[in-house]
């Protein structure tokens, strides 16, 4: 598989196809996730182990979820020979480099996961883009949806990792549309003025996305004031504290973007307003996006 930096090579023609691109990526993450575990055993470390085991548990319940999908439209599971083309790989390295690291912890296990998420997100947000049939089209945002929920999961996962690897838990901050606007306000400015290499191509795109994303919350936060909308405790709050306010880095960038993953999904998840809702959604699928292709193109990743 090659590593996912653009578009698929070719929009996914049919169900058939698609179910085939399905089954291909969950069953490499198995692959991916049970050697990791299987390395973790061999030197001695059980509780890392584990948490490979449980992550390989949850990729092999989504295999058995695309198989029943298949069953119930076509009578059968997904057909690899029905792939035109490789599906990208998703995780950061090989299972064999990774399980070499001596470096590797809970946290750094879950971290890696999340960004194959992202990732996965990423790519089936691409293929429902490009679909011309609104079936495939349907699907695959269904897909993409339920990669964003794992996001979601992993991210909180990864979260109580840091808190229990530092024996000790971050302040809580609250953060209001206002405040969420400021953060897409000084992405956008710094993508603006950011040299060719971070996020590559797409870093006028991106910086434009943060602008209409300003616009959104301005308008949004006139009628909701100074109300809070996320509660955030965890590493990705003290990263950004650390780096303060206004990114002015490639770091800085990265920590800004992450918090904003982690505020917008927060807010979709705790605010009891479904306009509010509705937008955080939205601005948790970019924000995603944005992410992998930061990740993607900053330097040693």
């Amino acid at each position: 598989m090659s590593r996912l930096q653009a578009p698929p090579p070719a929009p996914v023609r049919s169900m058939t196809e698609l179910f085939a691109i399905a089954q291909a990526m969950e069953t490499d993450a198995v692959a991916y996730y049970n050697a990791m575990a299987v390395a973790m055993r061999q030197r001695g470390s059980a509780a890392l182990a584990d948490v490979f085991d449980r992550l390989a548990a949850v990729e092999r319940g989504h295999v058995a979820q695309v198989d029943d999908w298949s069953r119930r439209q076509h009578g059968a599971v997904p057909e690899p020979t029905r792939l035109r083309w490789s599906p990208p790989d998703t995780f950061d390295v090989p299972a064999g480099e990774a399980s070499r690291s001596r470096l590797i912890t809970p946290y750094g296990a879950l971290a890696a996961a999340v960004r194959q998420e992202e990732r996965a997100f990423t790519f089936w947000s691409y293929v429902a883009a490009e679909a011309a049939d609104d079936e495939v089209r349907r699907a695959a945002e269904h897909m993409a949806l339920e990669e964003l929920e794992h996001v979601a999961i992993l991210r909180r996962e990864r979260r109580s990792a840091w808190h229990a690897e530092r024996g000790t838990r971050a302040p809580s901050r609250h953060l209001t549309l206002a405040d969420l606007a400021e953060r897409e306000r000084a992405i956008a400015a710094l993508l603006a003025a950011a040299p060719e290499q971070i996020a590559g191509a797409r870093r006028p795109e991106l910086a434009e996305q943060a602008r209409q994303a300003v616009t959104r919350l301005d308008a949004l936060a006139l009628d909701h004031g100074s109300e809070p909308v996320a509660s955030l405790t965890g590493e990705t709050c003290s990263a950004e504290t650390r780096s303060g306010d206004a990114p002015a880095s490639t770091d800085d960038l990265l920590a800004a973007a992450e918090l904003l993953v982690d505020a917008y999904l927060a807010a979709a998840e705790q605010s009891q307003n479904d306009a509010v809702v509705s937008l955080m959604h939205d601005f948790a699928a970019m924000a995603v996006t944005r992410l992998a292709a930061l990740h993607d193109e900053a330097p040693g990743t």
